[in-house]
């Protein structure tokens, strides 16, 4: 018979994770991560320039 399947309790899963070593990010992990960085400034930017040029506050 078939021992039931019960999950990890705490301790096993942290000395588990613990003996896991870390693994550096690829290149193609790390262009991802600064492309997607880069993206989110300008269009940041293209955010807030849009909405002080056709949404200004008022300037009175």
């Amino acid at each position: 018979m078939e021992k039931p399947n019960v999950p990890p309790t705490d301790a096993e899963m942290a000395r588990e994770l613990s003996r896991v070593e870390a693994e550096p990010l690829l290149p193609a992990e790390k262009w991802l991560i600064g492309g997607s960085l880069a993206l989110g400034a300008v269009l940041l930017g293209l955010l807030l320039w849009v909405s002080r040029t056709y949404f200004p506050v008022g300037s009175n």
